[in-house]
């Protein structure tokens, strides 16, 4: 275990007043107003410049024709542009040289501070998607963003949440049961990510009220200072620790406020490994830390050893010297006692994080490089990263205490969103066989794709949450038993109405079960949130071919593909549509079409038959 044990604390140091949810944020703007000074610093650092509008001032890219990006997977290219002062990427096709399909989307927000990533938003009817093309400063180059690498480009169809928005940027207004739709996100990382929400202590102030600061602590705000060194942390890896968020029952991201115990919010799981451990994520700064002698030593001492001895938060790394860094090691560690000869000490100006936190590229995104946190003597090829690690399992590093039923939750998420290395499920099946949970062996079938054994376990009315209803609906699904699958994906859609997901499967289902007029009424209520959709417009297509009305059938359809050239199930509407027009020449060419990606749609010798009835 590399961290130290959080357990034994209490939930907070202190009891603030604005960790009320009554509390309002203020913006920060509002802070400026008194904290002039920090306001005009804080805005150049890299978390006051983590998100904003797309502007040419924002953009830390270049253009130009000559700076596009081919995915060689999708057989997609990209080209990012101006126009008329707003930012585009075009995404589209070549057979040769002619264009067989474009498709252009605006930017909306573009986030990072421009020193590591530029990575691109678009946002339409209040929901937030990724776009596939991300600028990396320090290699000045365009590439598909992290993630969408290696036949995984969902084009512009990711769509963020709460924890990704929450965690890149001010706390966002999202509606009511949504982790999804955003009634309202701010312009970068602003001081109340730190400090809590400011209403009650802006009021306070405009009032002459609130205590003395040098004598005692203000309950209204949170300096982070004041904190013991164990909310420092659990303050700063919020968002500097890169793993599984596995959150705790009934609580939200948004949750989480300055001084707080983060575990009481969510936990944070990362793989243990035996052997090299020089690989780690770009944001995993905490856990990195949290592995150094210089902090397990001092925060069982007198000396607090935190992410703010060396950081100022409210000043740039960029204008920050070296001679801060040195300081903060000297409180240990006389310039004497380092065995650098003096020559070379000379040459390297003295510089100790040039040693012991070398720069080196992550795991997780290309083309960058970020000091590696963890403090230590340099070794011999420690960043050869051929050499041999023998995986542990997880750790949950905000908690060294999870229960085991959180434990096996994480180990099926981790299969489930990062890793599908057979190690994680065989360990949670393992810890299951021990201790009997229903709903996780639910879960553990489901990604086993044992579908039966997910339908025989039983719960009561009302006891299933949003994804485990959609699990069971999925479930039921691929076993053929249509009611069953109706009616779990509809009790999913009802729980979480915002999550497009649960929406595009329950259409799919009310299409399937042929009730038309209830499906033909939600495929267009679903619009209005997600009008872009392949899947929804594909659907209604098919309402339209089952209603004969053909003339819309083809609108619908020719606009699904709009958005999505490559899905077959688009293609299979397309040779649907087009027997039913008498089209020959179209359904050969669909039919071949779908054979060529999926040749065991007809059985072999069969395809020249079919196409000959045409």
């Amino acid at each position: 275990m590399y961290c130290s044990d959080y357990s034994q604390d209490s939930t907070t140091d202190f009891h603030y007043a604005n960790h009320s949810d009554s509390v309002a944020y203020v913006g920060m703007e509002t802070c400026a107003n008194c904290h002039q000074d920090k306001h005009q610093t804080f805005v150049h650092t890299g978390m006051g410049l983590s998100f904003d509008v797309a502007t040419r001032q924002k953009s830390s890219a270049i253009f130009g024709a000559s700076h596009q990006v081919y995915d060689s997977f999708s057989d997609m290219h990209y080209y990012p542009f101006w126009k008329n002062e707003k930012l585009y990427i075009k995404e589209y096709r070549l057979s040769d040289t002619d264009t067989t399909y474009q498709l252009t989307q605006e930017i909306n927000y573009i986030v990072g501070s421009g020193q590591h990533t530029n990575s691109h938003l678009l946002e339409k009817n209040g929901y937030i998607y990724q776009a596939p093309i991300t600028f990396y400063v320090q290699k000045q180059k365009w590439d598909l963003a992290p993630g969408f690498e290696g036949g995984n480009n969902s084009r512009f169809n990711r769509i963020l949440n709460s924890e990704c928005i929450s965690c890149h940027n001010s706390m966002p207004k999202l509606e009511d049961n949504s982790q999804f739709k955003f009634t309202s996100i701010g312009n970068g990382i602003d001081c109340e990510r730190c400090h809590g929400p400011g209403e009650l202590h802006v009021n306070q102030r405009l009032n002459g009220q609130g205590v003395d600061v040098k004598k005692e602590i203000d309950p209204t705000i949170v300096n982070p200072r004041k904190l013991s060194w164990n909310r420092q942390i659990d303050l700063c890896q919020r968002c500097h620790l890169q793993g599984l968020n596995v959150l705790k029952e009934g609580k939200k991201f948004t949750d989480f406020k300055p001084g707080m115990k983060l575990s009481d919010i969510f936990e944070i799981y990362l793989p243990e490994y035996e052997g090299n451990q020089s690989q780690f994520d770009m944001a995993n700064h905490s856990q990195r830390f949290q592995m150094s002698k210089c902090f397990t030593s001092s925060n069982n001492a007198d000396l607090e050893f935190t992410c703010i001895s060396c950081h100022n938060p409210h000043v740039s790394v960029k204008v920050t010297g070296t001679e801060v860094y040195n300081t903060a090691c000297a409180q240990c560690h006389e310039k004497k006692d380092c065995s650098t000869p003096g020559d070379k000490l000379i040459a390297a100006n003295y510089n100790c994080v040039s040693c012991h936190m070398p720069p080196s590229s992550s795991e997780d995104i290309p083309h960058v490089s970020v000091h590696d946190h963890y403090i230590r003597k340099p070794q011999k090829n420690e960043y050869d990263v051929d050499q041999m690690q023998k995986l542990l399992g997880l750790y949950a590093v905000n908690n060294s205490q999870p229960t085991i039923e959180r434990q096996i939750l994480a180990y099926l998420e981790y299969w489930e969103k990062f890793d599908k290395n057979p190690f994680y499920l065989n360990k949670a099946k393992e810890l299951l066989q021990k201790n009997d949970f229903p709903k996780l062996w639910m879960k553990y079938y489901y990604l086993k794709e044992e579908y039966e054994k997910v339908t025989k376990l039983t719960f009561k009315y009302g006891e299933l949450n949003a994804w485990q209803n959609f699990m069971m609906g999925e479930s039921y699904n691929r076993l053929k038993q249509p009611s069953q699958a109706l009616y779990y994906t509809k009790n999913a859609y009802e729980l979480e109405p915002t999550n497009q997901l649960f929406g595009v499967q329950l259409l799919k289902r009310l299409v399937a079960k042929k009730s038309l007029k209830q499906a033909e009424k939600f495929g267009f209520e679903l619009l209005t949130d997600f009008s872009d959709n392949a899947q929804i417009l594909n659907s209604l297509a098919k309402i339209y071919i089952l209603k004969n009305q053909l003339s819309k059938a083809k609108k619908y359809i020719n606009k699904a593909y709009s958005f999505d050239p490559d899905d077959i199930s688009i293609w299979l509407t397309y040779l649907n549509l087009s027997v039913q027009l008498g089209e020959a020449d179209n359904s050969k060419k669909w039919l071949y079409k779908i054979q060529q990606k999926q040749p065991d749609f007809i059985p072999p010798g069969q395809v020249d038959r079919i196409v000959d009835s045409f």
